[in-house]
């Protein structure tokens, strides 16, 4: 009897170790499972999100020449072919790489592609992004560098600061190579901006297109193709906008100014003569019109000085034609004639 208990107790034990068994199975069969999922996102954005910009992260079916392992530290971008300027000096498109700007535990660099000749027919940069449609014609090179960051936006806003303006003389363009005066504000979540510069070759331009995803890589797209930076057209009004402002002396500007009654601009006395005039540089649009700034403060004597306090904000537009005060306090303006 004790002996054929004993072996119903080991029968129901083992059971249960191969009930435990089985339900371990089943837990560690999730842990791939989520792998798997965010392998599918990740794969998403990569074949999906930055190919609409232009930007394709995985390698063709034909490897091909220009694939090499990434090196540790990196010191420039370049695009283009080099050159030999007159000096005899052979000189090439360059610029400062990201690996210069990124601190410790920021971001890697995992890819460097060397250029290699866009077919004929093969996809390119839609007209929704950034990326130039000029970089996107047939046999442009192009070298590519992939980055492995956390915080995408804010380090494509670092290295914006560093090739922006100054030494190295990049602007920010559209995809006709406008100059674009307005910088975006740029999300993690995805985005792409283009900068260029003008090339060391003759009737070309080094440009740099960058996208990233936040569930991908930042990439950085280098190339030389033909084209120039062309300037946004200033409005064109007759008698209005900057021809007229840089046409008319500050001295006729002031006598006008000078010629209104103290009245007019809620001041005492009877005429400017008790006043000073100061121009303010720079303009400002009112009502569709330019107009340069004035601060007028009551003379205090022969010795030239004025009390500090404002005694009034003049507007006066560039066709001399409508003056206008301005309420510091409240910023409405008013206009006077």
């Amino acid at each position: 009897m004790a002996r054929k208990k004993k072996e119903k107790k080991k029968a129901v034990e083992g059971e249960e170790l191969q009930e435990g068994k089985k339900k371990g199975k089943k837990k560690l069969l999730l842990i791939p499972v989520a792998l798997i999922v965010i392998a599918a996102v990740a794969a998403a954005a990569v074949l999906v999100v930055l190919p609409k910009f232009g930007i394709n992260l995985l390698p063709s079916s034909e490897p091909g020449p220009g694939e090499e392992e990434a090196p540790k530290s990196l010191e420039t971008f370049i695009a283009g072919e080099p050159i030999t300027n007159e000096d005899g000096e052979e000189i090439q498109d360059a610029t400062i790489s990201l690996d210069t700007l990124l601190e410790e535990g920021e971001g890697t660099l995992i890819a460097v592609r060397k250029p290699g000749e866009i077919k004929k027919g093969e996809p390119a940069a839609s007209s929704s992004s950034s990326a130039s449609s000029s970089a996107a014609e047939p046999e442009v090179e192009q070298y590519t560098y992939i980055y492995d960051v956390a915080a995408p936006a804010a380090i494509v806003d670092r290295y914006l600061d560093a090739v922006l303006g100054g030494e190295e003389k990049f602007v920010l363009v559209d995809d006709t190579y406008l100059h674009l005066e307005e910088r975006p504000v740029l999300e993690d979540t995805v985005g792409t901006v283009t900068i260029a510069r003008k090339s060391v070759q003759d009737g070309r331009l080094f440009q740099i297109v960058i996208g990233w995803s936040e569930a991908s890589s930042l990439v950085f797209r280098t190339s030389a193709p033909e084209g120039s930076i062309h300037e946004p057209e200033k409005e064109s009004g007759v008698g209005l906008g900057s021809q007229v402002v840089e046409t008319v002396p500050l001295t006729t500007q002031i006598e006008t100014i000078r010629s209104m009654s103290p009245a007019q601009f809620g001041l005492e006395g009877d005429s400017m003569d008790g006043y000073e005039i100061y121009p303010v540089e720079g303009f400002v649009k009112v009502d569709g019109l330019d107009c340069r700034r004035f601060n007028i403060y009551v003379s205090r004597g022969p010795d030239g000085d004025h009390y500090p306090d404002l005694e009034a904000i003049v507007l006066l537009s560039s066709d001399q034609k409508h003056v206008y005060r301005l309420d510091p306090e409240s910023n409405a303006v008013t206009e006077l004639r």
